[in-house]
């Protein structure tokens, strides 16, 4: 059995790779990855979206539809899956929002996901 490629077909793929919205690189995690299912410790999840205002390895903070700031911890675990570098590049943008879902543990708040999403209104 042979494959036969149309014109069409590499077109095709570079819209749906265009269309696909951004992802993080190999070595970072993906940005726009769903909160895992069940972290080890089997911790409840929240979410909340805002416009990422800061993203480092130490913290993410995002801007509430209300003008207040809400900063969340990274924990080391968390960190390879969140890529830290891609969320930093959306820092300040207006025309995107953030879903971050996070864990509370001892009070604070951390990070376990981030996923781009309409801004907030």
């Amino acid at each position: 059995m042979s494959t036969v490629f149309t014109r069409g077909v590499p077109a095709a793929l570079l819209t749906v790779a265009l269309l696909s919205g951004c992802g993080g690189d190999a070595n970072t995690g993906t940005a726009g990855s769903p909160a895992p299912a069940a972290s080890a410790s089997q911790q409840p999840t929240a979410s909340i979206v805002g416009l990422l205002l800061l993203a480092t390895n130490d913290a993410v903070v995002i801007k509430l539809p209300d003008g207040n700031t809400r900063t969340f911890g990274v924990r080391a675990e968390d960190a390879p899956r969140l890529g830290i570098r891609h969320l930093a590049s959306h820092a300040g943008l207006t025309d995107i929002g953030f879903r971050i879902t996070y864990v509370t543990v001892d009070g604070k708040d951390h990070v376990v996901a981030a996923e781009e999403t309409a801004p907030p209104q």
